[in-house]
């Protein structure tokens, strides 16, 4: 029974990439808590535990005497006969747990002791790799869907993607490859231990440093996103080298860059526009592609502003539901109001807002 459990321990410690002292110190842990009961005795009990040559022993030494006065560490001589024939008193003698009630710990009270380490040491490892990506994006493997939460296989561990942190334009299948920034990262818990999301702008972020080396390289540095995830995105960018266009870098070669953040967001619209100092032409940069006339600041210190559209941009500037002025307000931090009239060519802007 002991080298069948010994070699078990090597076999599940070689599979999980834990150290078999994890292992033997559940074993230690189950036997010294049952056999303080098979000797009523918590003192010297001591637990040998040979690998090599698939043997375990549990005893307890006790001192052969003519007299007990210390039961817990002392022994009468006839009782030793019992357990050694050639006890003689001054001597100390090993008292071996049964072999059948060895064999039944090890079946049982050690297997949950053993889970339940094994458990802890891996929740260890997998806290300890993935805490120093939390922030970061990740891929991984759709394994399950558990009530909406989506279960990601990760190298090691799993991740939740909760419901509330999905687009609403997410729908996954088992085995699906996706995407996912890691939003949290939990030491212990009972299911998986690394939250996700892709519904936070981070997520949007990291997305966008993958695809656009620029970004990553700190040439070209996002300065804002809003977002209303699966609806549209607008983000604001600038460049601090002055022969790259921001825009141009984010958008890619025939738009293949944003395009390809967009099929990760499931058609999610993106809007890629020039950050800039003044708030009249970033405001005028984030209505796009609305046609903006004029902007007007109406209150500096509370972020007020007033802008004049063509008459047929009006809807645009609004959007759907209102979702592209209130993406342009995110984005600038500006309460907005639209104004709109016939431009004729004398009231154009004669330069670039």
């Amino acid at each position: 029974m002991a080298a069948d459990l010994l070699d078990s321990i090597k076999q599940l410690s070689r599979e999980r990439g834990i150290s078999p002292e994890i292992f033997y110190s559940a074993i230690r842990e189950a036997l010294l808590t049952v056999a303080s009961k098979y000797f009523n005795s918590s003192s010297d009990i001591q637990v040998d535990i040979d690998e090599n040559l698939g043997k375990i022993d549990v005893f307890i030494s006790k001192l052969v005497v003519k007299d007990v006065r210390d039961p817990d560490r002392e022994i009468a001589w006839k009782d030793a006969l019992k357990f050694d024939s050639k006890a003689q008193e001054g001597e100390e003698i090993k008292i071996f747990l049964p072999g059948e009630t060895l064999g039944r710990i090890a079946a049982q009270a050690a297997k949950q002791i053993i889970m339940n380490k094994v458990q802890r040491a891996e929740q260890k490892r997998i806290y300890d790799q993935y805490l120093p990506l939390r922030g970061t994006l990740q891929t991984g493997e759709v394994r399950r869907i558990e009530n909406q939460n989506v279960i990601i296989g990760l190298e090691m561990g799993e991740a939740v993607l909760p419901f509330k942190e999905l687009s609403p334009k997410d729908q996954f299948r088992r085995g699906d490859i996706i995407r996912f920034f890691i939003k949290r990262v939990f030491p212990e818990g009972k299911g998986p231990l690394i939250l996700g999301t892709r519904y936070m702008n981070d997520f949007v972020l990291e997305l966008i440093k993958k695809e656009v080396p620029e970004v990553a390289d700190g040439i070209v540095k996002v300065a804002a996103i809003s977002r209303e995830p699966g609806v549209k995105t607008k983000v604001a960018v600038f460049s601090t080298e002055k022969m790259v266009d921001p825009v141009g870098a984010i958008v890619g070669m025939n738009g293949n860059r944003v395009l390809s953040i967009t099929k990760e967001l499931r058609g999610e619209r993106i809007d890629v526009i020039a950050w800039s100092q003044s708030p009249e032409r970033f405001i005028a940069s984030a209505l796009t592609p609305a046609e903006v006339v004029k902007v007007a600041i109406l209150d500096e210190e509370n972020h007020r502003a007033e802008v004049t559209v063509t008459e047929e941009s009006l809807s645009a500037a609004i959007g759907k539901q209102g979702i592209n002025i209130r993406l342009a307000s995110k984005l600038t931090q500006w309460n907005i109001q639209l104004t709109n009239r016939l431009a004729t060519r004398d009231d154009r802007p004669q330069k670039k807002l």
